[in-house]
């Protein structure tokens, strides 16, 4: 039963994140000065599973604005492209706390 609540949540998390980039990309290419800082970071992931590796990739290449590029030979670091880059530490810890978290609990 609780696994159907992780899964529901992270559904609903996804969703929401989908839902607020969509608006955002919109925003910015509707507007003469798009706000864009593109780049590429690495993000460790050694703690997922294999599973879990694959739905946090297609999740983060499902959500407009960033795009996964692939994983290093030991599946430990996940490359992936922003369009958002402000730090990445930040968008480390966002994938983390709150991608991360929701799918390890729901997978």
């Amino acid at each position: 039963m609780k696994r159907i609540y992780y899964i529901l949540e992270l559904l609903t998390f996804f969703l929401k994140e989908v839902l607020v980039s969509n608006l955002k990309v919109a925003r910015d290419v509707l507007s003469p000065s798009m706000d864009v800082i593109p780049g590429i970071v690495s993000v460790q992931v050694g703690q997922l599973t294999d599973r879990q590796r694959f739905a946090l990739a297609n999740m983060i290449t499902m959500t407009p604005g960033t795009l996964s590029l692939e994983f290093s030979s030991d599946k430990r670091t996940l490359f992936l492209h922003t369009l958002y880059l402000r730090s990445s530490n930040t968008l480390q810890e966002e994938i983390t706390n709150q991608y991360e978290r929701r799918i390890r609990l729901a997978l």
